[in-house]
């Protein structure tokens, strides 16, 4: 009678070095994505540039646009102007936003909430990218 095979158990350690050495690298990876999003989590200071920016783009886009009823003559002027207005009102705009944003950092990430009248705003601050979230 021939005897059956050993368990997996009991197979030397060598066949078990490479499941051991994939881990150590998954662990290394995990560790080094880890640090990485550490170091790279956005500040208050790079938030606040971010939402000036983007409020800014917004309101230039949605007020500063001509009415299909404004004449051909004032839609060039209105646009000019609005558009030199609102450069003018980036610092008003990065005040409000300093004054009214809330950071969560969690270290991996933060979360920035900016109160408006209308809605909140909500980013995620992540890798030196800003991702809108509402």
């Amino acid at each position: 009678m021939t005897q059956p095979s050993p368990p997996e158990r009991l197979l030397p350690t060598k066949s078990r070095l490479p499941l051991k050495m994939t881990q150590w690298v998954g662990c290394s990876v995990v560790c080094g994505l880890g640090i990485a999003l550490i170091a790279t989590n956005p500040k208050q200071e790079s938030y606040t540039e971010f939402a000036t920016q983007t409020v800014s783009r917004f309101l230039i886009r949605d007020l500063c646009r001509a009415n299909d009823q404004t004449p051909k003559l004032f839609d060039t002027l209105l646009k000019d102007s609005c558009q030199a207005f609102m450069q003018q009102g980036k610092t008003e705009i990065r005040a409000f936003i300093a004054h009214n944003t809330e950071r969560q950092d969690f270290f991996l990430f933060s979360l920035y909430t900016t109160e408006f009248p209308i809605r909140p705003l909500r980013v995620l601050g992540i890798g030196n990218q800003f991702f809108l979230i509402s």
